[in-house]
Formats: structure tokens, sequence, C-alpha cells
């Protein structure tokens, strides 16, 4: 269990004030958050993520494709290492973006390591949620659409559709009904892996057994974002510890959250399964994303470059190989975390 640290809502409450003194001193009256980083660098750590095929017949030939990070409005990515038995290439996906390592050929032994790692200064990220009650006129219609189509997994059933209708009847705002959403999950969903089919964020999962991990909390909330025409999207990535600590240690398996957008102001971070956990302050975690994360991904239903042989990939941030052109689950990471890196 990953427990909120108790001096987080100070942080939380100074960067609430450092805001609006910005806002006071600009002039500005847009939602000022960390988009263009003009926020504080909040934690600076190093990431060594270790991908390892295994059990690989010699001669076999193989395709692996390995997510990295690359530079947002919250994060900026430096000093990047790639060590690994053949070289690789680094692309893009056009869609959304999102970055990756692929390297093809023939196995050499029965297990390949290949390590990438980077340095990350990750932003401070709080909006003043004060500002966004109101909505002007949003110019990027076409770049939303993309935040507007469902997934094979995450889209609108008949019951995610009478809950949306239900719960935005009386909000008139984008951000009143995203609030809405966010405590609504609080109350329908507990974060408990303790059964079978949990973590693929699958929304009649997420609805019929109320149950899951961050994958099914936010998988949900885009879900009735998505029934009410509010562009949202669904991030994954790795996850430190909320303390920073001297010294190497192994994360643990990933953390994923979600953000929505409001019409002319931006976008509102939200981390419902953070909030079920530490449930007595599940407020800060409507409208903030600690620092203690990297993001490596963005989206669902995700074609990697060059395509794979496999279907699309539910969410990417574990390495996928394919071996003689099919999926393959003879690979395994690790990914280790260091925050003394001067």
């Amino acid at each position: 269990m990953r427990l909120a640290p108790s001096w987080w809502s100070s942080i939380t409450q100074l960067l609430f004030l450092l805001t609006v003194s910005s806002l006071l001193t600009s002039g500005c009256g847009l939602l000022s958050t960390s988009e263009t980083r003009t926020g504080s660098i909040e934690r600076v750590f190093h990431v060594r993520y270790v991908s390892s095929i295994k059990d690989c017949n010699i001669g076999d030939e193989f395709r692996l494709w390995i997510p990295v990070p690359h530079d947002d409005d919250h994060q900026v990515i430096s000093n990047m290492k790639v060590r690994g038995p053949i070289a690789g290439t680094l692309s893009s996906e056009p869609r959304f973006g999102n970055s990756m390592y692929y390297f093809e050929g023939k196995c050499s032994a029965s297990q390949m390591n290949f390590t990438i790692e980077y340095d990350v200064d990750r932003y401070a990220y709080s909006v003043d949620l004060a500002l966004t009650t109101e909505q002007t006129a949003d110019q990027s219609s076409e770049m939303m659409a993309k935040y507007l189509t469902p997934s094979s997994l995450c889209y609108v059933s008949s019951q995610v559709k009478q809950e949306a209708e239900i719960l935005t009847a009386d909000k008139f705002t984008v951000l009143a009904k995203g609030r809405a959403f966010f405590f609504h999950i609080l109350e329908q969903m507990a974060y408990d892996k303790r059964h079978q089919g949990w973590g693929r964020g699958d929304i009649s999962h997420a609805c019929d057994v109320g149950k899951g991990n961050c994958t099914d909390f936010h998988t949900y909330f885009n879900a009735l974002c998505l029934a009410s025409g509010i562009p949202s999207r669904f991030q994954i990535g790795m996850w430190g510890k909320y303390e920073s600590v001297i010294g190497e240690y192994q994360t643990g398996s990933y953390h994923c959250w979600a953000e929505f957008h409001v019409p002319g102001q931006g976008w509102i971070p939200v981390d419902i399964s953070e909030a079920d956990i530490d449930s007595q302050n599940a407020g800060r975690y409507f409208g903030s994303h600690s620092a203690n994360r990297v993001t490596l991904s963005t989206g669902r239903d995700l074609t990697l470059i060059p395509p794979q042989a496999g279907p699309v990939l539910n969410y990417f941030v574990n390495p996928y190989l394919e071996i003689n052109g099919h999926p393959s689950s003879k690979v395994i990471k690790k990914c280790f975390w260091n925050e003394n890196i001067q």
C-alpha cells in the first residue's frame, strides 16, 4: 500500500499560493498550470529500466519495443543511455507522441539484457481550481478528437451512459462534472487486487466488480468523461516513493493516472486510486499530481513504431516482445530509481 506523506498537503497549499501569486503578478486570466513548465522542479531522479529476454532459442528472430519517456509539460528527460547486445532505434508514434526504443535481430544467447537509463526533472503540477469555473471558447477541438475516441476496453456502456447523465444533470461546468465523476468513482470502487481481472482497465469489470488498481479506476473516469463529451487522457509510467530516498532502489510495477480538459483553460490532473488509498485526504488528488512519477506513455489501443505483428497494445509501460513474428511473454523488466544523482 502506498501512503501519501503528511507533508504533501503543505506542498500542495504552497503551490496553490504560488500559482495565485503568479497570476496576480502577470494579470493572466487563464488557468495557471505547469503545462509550460513555469512551475518549479519538484523532484530530480535517475531511472534505470532493464528489459530481459529470457529462454530465447539461439537463432530465433526477435523484435523488442521498450517504452521511454519524452519531454512534456511536466517533465524533462536528459542523459539517456542505452546498452544492449545490438543497437536500437529511437522513434515516436504519431497519435500520442509516445516514444520507444526498437531492437530487431536474432537471439545470440538464451538471455539478453537491454538497459535504458535517464535523468528526470519532474515539475510541480497543481492547478488553481478556482480559475477553471470560467470556460472560454476552445480552439483545439480537432486536437481533442483523439481524446474522445473509445478503446476496446474503455467505452461507453449503457451503465456508464446512465451514470454520466445522472451525475451531470445539475452540473453546468466541465470542472463540476469532472469532480462529480471523481467522487462517484471513490464511492463505487475500492483499491483491491485480490481477484481475477484487475489491472486490464476494462470498464465492464470496473463497473461490475467495483475493485481494481489504478488502471481500473482511471478507465472508469475516462469512460464517464467520454459519455459526457469531455476530452480525457490515460497516462501510465513508473512510480517512485513519496519520500526522497538516498541511493538506488527497485520500484514497483507501474502507476497510471488521468487528466480531463476544461475548454479554453487546460488539463486538470486526477489520481483517483491514490485518493482511495489516502481517503482522509482524497480531495488533494483532484487537481494535482505528485512528482514521484515519470510518464512513459499516453493512451490505449496503441500501435508501435514500427508496427507490431500482434494486436494493438492495451497500454504501453512494459517492454513488448515478438519472437519469430508472434507476441511472446519471454520478456521481463526491472526498474530502478535513484534520487542521488549528483
